[in-house]
């Protein structure tokens, strides 16, 4: 296939709308096969177009009918809303094509109300279509079309058993299976061998070489070494940055250290919310964010095409993820750069060059260690921390006058009940007995009312007795002076009442 003429009017159109006029190699192999009802098994690298190759048969097919639906898996949820936004871009609003998407830290309860009007596509992760089944939330039995995209990281990331389960409701009969991959390893031989009915095998390049048009670097430092060569890097390249690290902390860590020394950054991983996940994408696309510290849970997930370079800052866990790491650049006949940093990890860097199968020269870059500047104060984010419009301690003490002369008596913030009494001293009143010897009268004026000490680092007062026993004290003293508690009078005065009225009279 040369061209698009062999789809429908509508999305020729859209096509031409978008500035798309001649397919990709796996487009121009894929969807030819998929157009004629038959199963497809395409490997390709990535940024090659694959998301389309399986769209556009679908949408041309659904024309033709009236009913059915699709369902897209992908491994995670910024790869579903990748595709999502695809679709959208395709068919606009048509209403032929209704669509949800199903992922996981989104609304479900909106994702219920949409499921409940029959979309014509459902785009979604596997761990949240199991959650649907288990709510009994979604209707599987009319899946005409079950598209795989990159199944190899699906298979990576444990989802083997949910795929499993979501393939067993499937229909049997009468259902055109796509599954697309970077990779081709022994997993996904064995997975398209299960539900796969004579496809056609569709393969653009190598599955286990890089992209032709990214030029690689190599940097042998120490540990320590890393963050000050990273953030020369950073200083030095144009364009958007996408940094890789292996753990979520890591990100976060790392996020935190370049936003100390000057450098906007954010993280990107699996533990961020959607709606944060989202904020820190849109920002990235956009072009106001320079540089993105993620993991490789976003490796298959970000398609933004102005990446200039990608920054291996710790190298990954399997070899083949090398290969998405850095396809995230040179996408759709650009030309980008990756730069690994080794740092002690020389066995690992020799199974990446074993199992990809460089096309191009991988080129070693001297250290340039700059020192360090000075940091800088790093605000707190929105929705984290404190509430917005609080200002935190060290602010307030910062911007509030030092008036230390002028400052109130102490008060103590907590009071802490002992068995013994110690009150402050009274007031002297007429007729009350003078202390018997003069030292009894020194001591108490020298006892101080109250002892103040310092507890869990907060300034406490220990007072002599609990409130039950402060209270028979006042109750004590009032009764000696002959002036009872109005209440407690009262109170008397209506027992005493009650007790002439309605009481038992004594017996004689």
């Amino acid at each position: 296939m040369k061209d698009f003429r062999i789809l429908p009017d509508f999305l020729q159109k859209a096509l031409h709308r978008l500035g798309i006029t001649t397919p990709t190699p796996i487009q121009a192999q894929a969807i030819e096969p998929a157009l004629q009802g038959r199963d497809v098994l395409g490997t390709a690298q990535t940024g090659t177009g694959k998301t389309f190759a399986f769209l556009l048969p679908i949408l041309a097919r659904m024309e033709k009918e009236d009913g059915g639906s699709a369902l897209v898996l992908s491994p995670t949820r910024e790869l579903a809303q990748q595709t999502y936004e695809a679709l959208r871009e395709l068919v606009e609003n048509d209403p032929r094509f209704s669509a949800v998407l199903v992922i996981g830290g989104d609304n479900i309860d909106r994702q219920i109300t949409k499921l409940a009007k029959h979309p014509r596509f459902i785009i979604a992760t596997p761990g949240r279509v199991i959650d649907h089944m288990q709510r009994k939330t979604i209707d599987l039995s009319d899946v005409r079309y079950f598209v795989l995209d990159e199944t190899d990281r699906v298979l990576d990331m444990g989802f083997r058993d949910d795929i499993q389960t979501i393939a067993y409701v499937l229909p049997e009969s009468g259902k055109q299976t796509l599954l697309f991959s970077a990779t081709m390893p022994k997993e996904i031989t064995s997975l398209a061998a299960q539900y796969l009915k004579d496809p056609v095998r569709v393969q653009i390049g190598s599955v286990t070489s890089t992209v032709d048009l990214v030029s690689q670097e190599i940097i042998c430092l120490g540990v320590r070494e890393k963050l000050p060569q990273l953030i020369h890097e950073l200083k030095t390249r144009k364009g958007s940055v996408l940094v890789f690290v292996r753990t979520k902390h890591g990100a976060e860590r790392l996020a935190k250290q370049l936003k100390m020394y000057g450098v906007k950054a954010n993280a990107l991983h699996g533990d961020l919310r959607q709606n944060r996940r989202q904020q820190v994408m849109d920002s990235f696309r956009d072009g106001m964010l320079p540089v993105l510290v993620a993991t490789d849970v976003a490796a298959r997930g970000i398609d933004v095409p102005h990446i200039g370079h990608v920054i291996n800052y710790d190298l990954p866990q399997c070899p083949e993820d090398y290969i998405h790491r850095i396809g995230r650049t040179g996408r759709a006949g650009s030309v980008g750069c990756a730069v690994s940093f080794i740092a002690g990890d020389e066995d690992k860097w020799r199974e990446i060059s074993e199992v990809a199968q460089f096309s191009t020269p991988v080129k070693l870059v001297e250290k340039t260690i700059d020192p360090l500047p000075e940091p800088k104060f790093v605000a707190q984010e929105e929705g984290r921390g404190r509430s917005r419009g609080r200002m935190s301690d060290a602010r307030l003490r910062r911007e509030e006058p030092d008036n230390t002369a002028a400052k109130e008596p102490y008060k103590p913030r907590v009071i802490l009940a002992t068995d013994t009494l110690v009150l402050p001293a009274a007031k002297k009143h007429k007729g009350a007995a003078k202390p018997r010897r003069k030292q009894e009268a020194s001591r108490a004026a020298a006892r101080p009312a109250v002892e103040q000490n310092r507890f869990g680092g907060h300034n406490v007062t220990r007072v002599g007795a609990s409130k039950r026993a402060l209270k028979k004290q006042r109750d004590f003293s009032a009764r000696k002076n002959g002036k009872n508690s109005p209440k407690k009078g009262l109170k008397n005065l209506v027992k005493k009442a009650f007790s002439k009225l309605f009481g038992r009279k004594k017996r004689k």
